[in-house]
């Protein structure tokens, strides 16, 4: 939580950078836990901190169980943020790291629900970021726990096949 009782959790790419894989993004990800009754309040507390928000813009994607963009006024950066949705939404909220970079302390979504969830997205780009994370956070991830969140997701075997390649160039490089 921060001082507005915002309780959330980056992810994306923005959570892949900070796992040391460099990569370009404009946006932040965010998943928030937040009632329909609090979107005023919300985007009260955007449009106070330099953002396009709009109450109904995000009253109708957390509806819609999509997803609210909001612009930056003073940069070209945008907020993608969506709601709770679903037990995976949960637990990578539940299971998020408080982490500081740059003086700045913020939720970051676990690297192995970065990568579960980054190979059930599955783009071209997804995948890389999973092998990436997997490659440089190796040996502080929680093998069982990456395991058992994959098989849940029902990326298990897309997850063996990464675990291979990324290993096998491991190997290469040592």
């Amino acid at each position: 939580m921060n001082e507005k009782k915002v309780v959330y959790v980056v992810v994306g790419g923005l959570a892949v950078l900070f796992y040391g894989i460099p990569r370009t993004t404009m946006d932040i990800d965010l998943i928030i836990k937040m009632d329909m009754g609090e979107t005023k309040r919300f985007a009260q507390f955007l449009k106070q901190n330099d953002f396009f928000a709009d109450e109904e813009d995000i009253k109708t994607a957390f509806g819609e169980k999509s997803h609210a963009t909001v612009e930056d006024k003073t940069s070209m950066i945008r907020l993608d943020i969506k709601g709770i949705y679903g037990e995976n939404d949960r637990i990578t909220l539940k299971r998020r790291r408080k982490v500081s970079l740059a003086n700045f302390v913020f939720y970051v979504a676990s690297p192995e629900d970065t990568i579960a969830n980054k190979l059930l997205f599955g783009s071209e780009q997804d995948t890389k970021d999973a092998e990436g994370i997997y490659a440089r956070q190796f040996e502080n991830l929680d093998m069982a726990y990456l395991e058992k969140r994959c098989v849940r997701l029902e990326v298990y075997d897309e997850f063996l096949t990464m675990k291979r390649r990324v290993e096998r160039r491991m190997k290469e490089v040592a």
